[in-house]
């Protein structure tokens, strides 16, 4: 009895650790990674994380931004010609004048006397001209009936000349009067604003005394220098466009009207004056402003951008994007390209072949790319 009992038991156990047994070999059979996806997970770990780049065509318009300080277009300082107390001021310091409007006027009574003094030695110098010329007439008339001398004459034709000598210098005495006349009221020779003008009304000024600085302000000027590379690219003309940090949000749009033959010796920059007009009177002298010029023509190119190659020895080189087969995972490809510079674009390079719009590129973590190998893409904000 107690022997069968063991064998009972002793069939049961075997029993029990068969069927242990094959639980452990179903649980086996689907936990255990297949080799094709052991592999995957593999390369996964494995991939090198890029940011990605699409290969596209665009329009690129060359140009170059540059700063630079507004200046009047053209300045003048107004100097005293002539001495004499200010008996009229037509304007003040800072105020804005008309071409022509009075700015001062100097005390004129002894200017006056002087046109008048002047007048008079006209009238008498003309007076005795006529004179001189009747007395030659009738030493003439009588010459020729030998009923004066030769001597006579001659005295006649020299008093003749001495009379019109002395008209002429009474007639430049006269201009010159009436010159220092003029001098004694000063004007605006074109319109603009005082910079400054420090006269006061009962002053003394003496010839050759500043009395004021004025700015022709309809137009504004901002000079800029460019390197040698940048010079060649642009042409008296062509259009410029100009940001106030003072006036942020707003553009102004001028043209360039000079451009340099010759590089400043100390910067070795070529000197670009850029004008433009301030009709409103809102662009001021000493204003910080960045200048934008267009240079040269649009084009249609590949652009890509300078970070996503590799230069060997002169040679380009990208890491091409591919998909790997139907996964989800990519794989990158490198591939010699031909590049050419951008003028004014220095972080970008035009293709010129070995690339399509449309391609992807990796434009970080090319010092871990090597070809073939697995990567994870990272989206950038220009693709």
């Amino acid at each position: 009895m107690a022997e069968a009992s063991r064998r009972r038991l002793l069939r049961t156990g075997i029993l029990l650790a068969a069927l242990g047994i094959g639980a452990l070999g179903v649980l086996l059979l689907y936990t255990t990674p297949r080799p094709d996806a052991r592999e995957a997970v593999g390369q996964e770990a494995a991939a090198v994380p890029v940011i990605a780049h699409r290969v596209e065509s665009r329009v690129v318009q060359p140009r170059t931004e540059l700063a630079g300080v507004v200046e009047a277009r053209r300045s003048v300082e107004l100097f005293a010609e002539t001495d004499g107390r200010v008996v009229e001021l037509g304007a003040e310091e800072l105020d804005r004048v008309e071409e022509g409007q009075l700015l001062a006027r100097i005390d004129t009574r002894m200017a006056r006397v002087a046109v008048d003094r002047a007048r008079a030695a006209v009238a008498r110098t003309r007076s005795e001209l006529e004179l001189a010329r009747l007395s030659l007439a009738r030493r003439r008339s009588l010459a020729e009936r030998d009923a004066t001398s030769a001597a006579a004459l001659d005295e006649a034709e020299n008093q003749e000349r001495v009379a019109a000598a002395s008209q002429r210098e009474a007639r430049a005495a006269l201009e010159e009067a009436l010159d220092r006349l003029g001098k004694k009221i000063i004007r605006a020779p074109f319109a603009g604003a005082l910079r400054s003008f420090p006269l006061e009304e009962g002053e003394y000024v003496q010839s050759g005394q500043r009395i004021a600085e004025l700015l022709d302000l309809e137009r504004v000027r901002v000079q800029v220098g460019l390197s040698d590379r940048e010079i060649v690219e642009v042409r008296p003309g062509a259009p410029a466009s100009l940001r106030l940090e003072a006036l942020p949000g707003e553009s102004f749009t001028g043209s360039i009207v000079r451009v340099g033959s010759a590089s400043d010796s100390e910067t070795k920059k070529f000197p670009v004056q850029v004008e433009l007009p301030n009709q409103e009177g809102r662009l001021l002298p000493g204003m910080v402003a960045r200048i934008v010029l267009e240079l040269g023509g649009a084009e249609t190119l590949t652009v890509i951008p300078r970070d996503a190659t590799r230069d060997e020895y002169g040679l380009r080189f990208v890491f091409v994007l591919e998909r790997d087969g139907g996964a989800d995972l990519w794989v990158a490809r490198r591939r010699r390209i031909q590049v050419r510079e951008l003028p004014f674009l220095p972080a970008d390079l035009a293709v010129t072949s070995g690339l399509e719009p449309g391609e992807e590129i990796a434009v970080s973590g090319l010092r871990q790319l090597r070809h073939g190998a697995p990567v994870r893409l990272l989206r950038s904000d220009a693709s």
